[in-house]
């Protein structure tokens, strides 16, 4: 999302096409963040909304960071909408007694965003005001309310309003959801009673702790509570500021009296008093629990007809795609529907970045399906899986549960649909016309002739190295590893990267002369073997050196992915130190460590924000991912493998360290210039300038000898 134009004429080959006109049904949270997307990537966006104002209803909804985060990227701040930090969750059987514990503040630091509740007015509001607000980036989205979609043309493109009018467009998105209208364009699969219903109300956490029995379990902040019977449930959390209150309870339907409304979902509009009913049904509940739904204002709580629908075989038709609710309607069992709706919004605004044409439209909608499917539909049967009554009392059920959740919940928080999408576009584009590829493949095709190498042992020289670490996306830097050979360990949307800049001197095989390199290492990684096994190390992702010798041997020998650019390191007398990369004059990163610490030692690193944590220290393995392609450039590469080019257990690796110092300060400033002035680094050094910098964590200098190490231990870790 948003309007990158080196990725764009990346993957479009052009920029003056015009913007697409897309129209979209629904406007709902799916359908806004959609058109927010499609708005930064220079579209022109006009979005139906039955409604007469445009404006969700519902009470309150959980943001894990997977959905979180792609609001953020859309510049929505929950949390400065009243959005509440999730930090622990409490479960008890419904008698009260405990059953489960879980303090989400010790694993937050995983993940790169917050895990939030937040009441759902607010973020639609959020969401619409950015949509239609005459600044940012993109024209403004069309929102017309009171348009009620009843039919669509997918050939045509074209949407038909109950109030006789129609619109025609490039493309349409179904966004109307679980009762959708676009859906019976794509399939004949209908949503059904999933046998469960659910009251559901906000009430003021004041009044909670002012009730003797219920100010016991409210007085918390960002506490998700749970009693669980057999076949009932209540869920209950803070929002708003830690105002309000939001209460569902799940129960079975033929206990409830629900009548068919034209709310999206289900809600009753019957005369039938919900509270007296709700009251009645979990009298045997906890009394804590009865003291929370006895807060309630009766003419507040809704009934909530839970629909499900079994995960169709495609979400397209023509010039149709689904999402959403429509494409596949969600359970509240893990709160994971609208998280859901958000990825879908921003798989598809990835897939049509500024400069997609009305010809790319169809296989853009097609690898949107491929991409969200299979994905959505294991979110789909766990949620599913997570609703099924179960005894509070069986103890191996309930582990079985639990163990699934424990599998799965940190993958599903750990996802960024927008990263995952854009290098899946990338993947598709190059398989679409297949470029000649170069080392390193991360960044996609290399230019530039190939070379003959030869490598020789470097001995006699010393060695000047400045390192910045610092505390990064993971999601991001997924993108820029070989998947199929190396991944991160253990979950979270967290990594470390480093930049270390080294000056040789007196290299004896350049004849005495110096030269330097810039890498870029991806920690934190391990790569898995054929036979199950795991070695754990850093990933080498890119090399940047201004010496061609140096760059011919490595990359021949052993597949280090080395580049030429001009590099300039500056000493400022014992304060700071200056790296600076250029291509021919184009100056495109500084790196800067400033503000020398007292103290340092060799045998203590300085760590900017004295983490402790085993992320910043020594990788036991460096890897390189070495390719080769086949001659002409088709059948089976000659080389694509994992190499280790090191190894902390083999001492003629150890460099010789003499002198040392650390830095309080560093920054790192990319400078990102078109193909005419970088073409041979600008896909490279875009794709760089995008990792985000969240903290610097580390920021040394050190000197010594035997800089250059000879790798004589190398070796194929897998691969061929």
């Amino acid at each position: 999302m948003g309007d990158d134009p080196s990725f764009n004429d990346l993957v479009n080959g052009q920029t003056a096409s015009r913007p697409l006109n897309i129209l979209i049904a629904g406007a709902g949270i799916g359908g806004l963040t959609a058109a927010l997307g499609l708005r930064k990537n220079g579209h022109n966006v006009t979005v139906f909304e039955q409604s007469r104002t445009g404006t969700d209803i519902g009470a309150a909804v959980t943001l894990a960071p997977n959905a979180n985060g792609i609001l953020r990227r859309l510049g929505i701040e929950a949390q400065n909408d009243g959005a509440i930090l999730r930090q622990k969750h409490t479960e008890y059987n419904a008698a009260g007694q405990p059953l489960i514990s879980i303090d989400f503040t010790k694993t937050a630091g995983l993940f790169q965003h917050p895990d939030i509740f937040c009441h759902r007015v607010a973020i639609h509001n959020s969401l619409k005001s950015a949509a239609i607000s005459p600044d940012g980036s993109g024209p403004p989205v069309n929102i017309h309310t009171s348009s009620r979609v009843v039919d669509v043309d997918v050939q045509s493109c074209t949407v038909f309003l109950k109030n006789g009018s129609q619109v025609s467009g490039d493309c349409i998105i179904g966004a109307d959801g679980v009762k959708s209208i676009t859906r019976t364009k794509v399939h004949d699969k209908k949503p059904f009673p999933s046998g469960k219903s659910a009251y559901r109300f906000l009430v003021e956490r004041s009044k909670a702790l002012s009730s003797s029995h219920a100010a016991d379990v409210v007085k918390g902040k960002g506490e998700f509570l749970m009693w669980s019977g057999r076949d009932r449930r209540i869920w209950m959390y803070t929002t708003h500021f830690n105002e309000l209150l939001n209460v569902v309870c799940v129960h079975p339907d033929a206990l409830s009296e629900v009548q068919e409304s034209n709310e999206a979902f289900g809600d009753s509009e019957s005369k039938v008093d919900n509270k007296a009913k709700m009251m009645e049904i979990f009298k045997e509940f906890d009394p804590r629990a009865l003291a929370l739904l006895e807060l309630a204002e009766p003419s507040s709580v809704r009934l909530w007809k839970l629909l499900d629908m079994d995960p169709p075989t495609t979400r397209l038709a023509g010039r149709l795609c689904l999402l959403g609710d429509a494409a596949l309607p969600f359970l509240p069992n893990l709160g994971l529907g609208a998280a859901c709706a958000i990825e879908d919004a921003a798989c598809l605004a990835a897939m049509l970045p500024r400069g997609t044409t009305w010809a790319d439209v169809p296989e853009r909608f097609q690898l949107y399906e491929e991409c969200r499917m299979a994905y959505a539909g294991k979110v789909h049967h766990i949620s599913r899986r997570f609703g099924e009554d179960l005894d509070a009392q069986d103890k191996d059920a309930r582990l079985k549960r639990d163990l699934l959740l424990v599998e799965f919940y940190p993958q599903v928080l750990s996802h960024d649909e927008h990263d995952r999408t854009t290098q899946k576009l990338r993947e598709f584009l190059y398989r679409k016309h297949p470029p000649r590829w170069s080392m390193p493949i991360a960044f996609g095709p290399m230019p530039g002739p190939r070379q003959t190498f030869r490598g020789r042992k470097a001995d006699g020289s010393s060695f000047v190295r400045c390192c910045v670490r610092f505390k990064t996306s993971r999601t991001l830097l997924m993108n820029l590893l070989p998947r199929h050979f190396i991944s991160f360990v253990g979950p979270g949307s967290i990594a470390y990267a480093s930049f270390s800049h080294t000056t040789f001197s007196n290299v004896s095989w350049l004849g005495g002369k110096s030269y330097d390199e810039l890498c870029f290492h991806i920690h934190g990684v391990q790569c898995t073997k054929a036979d199950g096994s795991t070695v754990p190390g850093s990933f080498l992702a890119v090399v940047f050196v201004n010496a061609a010798d140096a760059i011919a041997n490595d990359r021949e020998q052993l597949g280090i992915p080395k580049v030429f650019c001009n590099l300039e390191a500056k000493r400022e007398d014992s304060s700071g130190h200056i790296i600076k990369a250029s291509w021919h004059g184009t100056e495109f990163v500084e790196i800067r460590l400033q503000n020398h610490v007292n103290g340092f030692t060799l045998a203590e690193p300085s760590s900017m924000n004295n983490s402790s944590s085993n992320e910043i220290e020594a990788d036991s393995s460096i890897f390189t991912h070495r390719y080769i392609p086949a001659f002409a450039n088709k059948g089976k590469p000659l080389a694509d493998c994992i190499v280790c080019l090191s190894t902390t257990s083999n001492p003629s690796n150890e460099e010789e360290k003499t002198d040392g110092a650390g830095f309080s300060d560093a920054t790192i400033k990319w400078n990102t210039h078109s193909e005419e002035k970088l073409p041979t680094l600008h896909h490279i050094v875009q794709r760089l300038a995008e990792v985000p910098i969240i903290e610097i964590v580390k920021a040394t200098v050190t000197e010594g000898m035997k800089g250059i190490r000879t790798y004589e231990d190398a070796f194929v870790v897998e691969g061929f």
